[in-house]
């Protein structure tokens, strides 16, 4: 277990190497795959292999490029140690629960992958990534419908559907100040992966999370009334938080109720 526990890690940090990349390039309306190599931001020298070593070369570089000695943004070490520990994660989760398998572990990679690449965007840019939000609800479609039953599939549909609308009326009622058009579609990822009972559990973690940094904010003078965050990140940990825990989160909920 230890062995596929450390293995998990250092595919995830490969992977989150090779999405910070892919959040440099959509950011900056370049092709993800041209040009191949990586390159610096500033002076753009492209990287050899040992610029490229995940979280060691920021590390061993002091969080400076090689060639032009200016600073490497925090989003790559803190992009890779997260998908890192999320991949290793999954898999503990999966193997726990007992339904550890070639296809539910891609499956959580590829909703973990886009689910970094959401937030990460929408926290530096306040835009969410529609393109790949719509991969992943359908690829959770086709998984959900080949491995549920009928029963749980429509549940799940249902879910989307709902939680789809839920924002697109907050979008309509607030014009769009208290919440973007990509997070309908965020949303409806949700209800797709989670169902009924685990979108609630999300949305839950995710507005209150959202509610407690804004106060935060608010009283460290980082915000001002009437300014807003972000909002992608708090609904993507509230989804993670769900897929991983939901269950249990549900049952201490209602142990609290009675």
């Amino acid at each position: 277990m230890i062995f596929y526990l450390a293995l998990s890690f250092v595919f995830g940090s490969a992977v989150g190497s090779f999405l910070n990349v892919v959040i440099d390039r959509i950011t900056q309306g370049g092709s993800i795959l041209h040009p191949l190599r990586s390159y610096c931001d500033h002076c753009k020298t492209p990287l050899n292999v040992l610029d490229l070593v995940p979280v060691i070369s920021f590390v061993g570089m002091g969080a400076k490029c090689r060639y032009c000695k200016k600073p490497i943004s925090w989003q790559y070490p803190i992009v890779e140690t997260s998908v890192a520990t999320l991949f290793t994660l999954a898999f503990w989760v999966l193997s726990q629960r007992e339904i550890l398998s070639i296809g539910y572990l891609g499956y959580w990679f590829i909703l973990i992958s886009v689910l970094v690449v959401v937030a990460t965007v929408d926290f530096k840019f306040s835009l969410i990534p529609t393109t790949f939000v719509f991969f992943a609800s359908l690829v959770a479609l086709f998984f959900t419908y080949f491995t549920n039953d009928s029963a749980i599939f429509i549940e799940h549909v249902l879910a989307a559907f709902a939680a789809g609308l839920f924002f697109l009326l907050i979008v309509i009622l607030t014009r769009g100040r208290g919440m973007g058009q990509g997070d309908i579609v965020l949303a409806f990822l949700m209800g797709m992966v989670l169902g009924g009972s685990g979108l609630l559990a999300s949305l839950f973690m995710g507005f209150m999370s959202g509610a407690v940094v804004s106060v935060v904010l608010l009283i460290a003078g980082k915000k001002k009334l009437g300014q807003t965050v972000p909002f992608a990140p708090f609904l993507v940990f509230g989804f993670l938080t769900s897929l991983f825990w939901g269950k249990e989160l549900i049952e201490i909920y209602f142990r609290m109720l009675y």
